[in-house]
């Protein structure tokens, strides 16, 4: 008697810590808040700032309400003369990131040396110089020993200030000192670097930048924010 007693009492323990582990996994917010994009005529011009992009796009969350504020332009990336596709990105306090597109009219800068001031950052080809090997986050974990802690990715800057003269280029990816991750490598973990915020090199002013990396997995790691001063 006493023998089943003792069963029963811990098949009900088992089913008590079996429905808290629900209950804990339940309550996990994995829903991507979602961004609507209206239709509109817009025209986008290459080196200017992403206010006019912005326009008739909100985002929704499941938990956290209105996310219209934290709507990001991911990149801007011509397609064809006269047209280029805008993608934003959104991303919750649970780190689920959500994203949208559409296409807008593209007009090319005319200086000979365009600024850089996509908030998206992707492994472009730079130019064969020596420093491009510098500026890459890749060729630059090779030398910085990160380890990812669990599932996340883990992504590492070089400073958190960085001051630059009004007109100056500041290139993005330089202030990356490297990214890994437990099941991704190096070179492909790089390409899925994405910066929130936005800045403009030619007005004087403090901007903040907050860089993550996704993994193929859809795992985000920790949010690194950067402080660009323009002077």
């Amino acid at each position: 008697m006493k023998q089943e007693k003792l069963v029963a009492v811990l098949i009900a323990g088992c089913l008590i810590l079996g429905g808290a582990a629900l209950v804990v996994r339940g309550s996990q917010d994995r829903q991507a808040p979602v961004i609507k994009v209206k239709k509109a005529d817009l025209t986008y011009q290459e080196g200017k700032g992403y206010g006019e992009l912005l326009k008739g796009v909100s985002a929704e969350d499941n938990r956290d309400g209105d996310l219209t504020d934290e709507v990001f332009v991911d990149r801007v990336v011509q397609i064809k003369d006269g047209k280029a596709i805008v993608y934003y990105g959104v991303m919750d306090k649970a780190k689920n990131v959500g994203t949208a597109k559409r296409t807008v009219n593209y007009v090319e800068d005319g200086n000979a040396h365009p600024k850089t001031e996509d908030t998206a950052v992707e492994n472009t080809e730079q130019s064969q110089d020596a420093s491009a090997a510098q500026n890459d986050p890749a060729k630059a974990n090779e030398k910085n020993d990160l380890t990812p802690v669990g599932e996340a990715p883990v992504i590492a800057l070089t400073t958190d200030q960085v001051t630059i003269a009004a007109g100056t280029e500041f290139d993005l990816m330089s202030v990356v000192k490297g990214v890994a991750d437990g099941s991704d490598d190096a070179d492909s973990l790089s390409t899925r670097i994405s910066v929130d915020g936005q800045y403009d090199v030619n007005t004087p002013g403090s901007y903040l930048l907050h860089y993550y990396v996704i993994d193929s997995d859809g795992n985000t790691s920790e949010v690194k924010t950067l402080t660009l001063n323009v002077q």
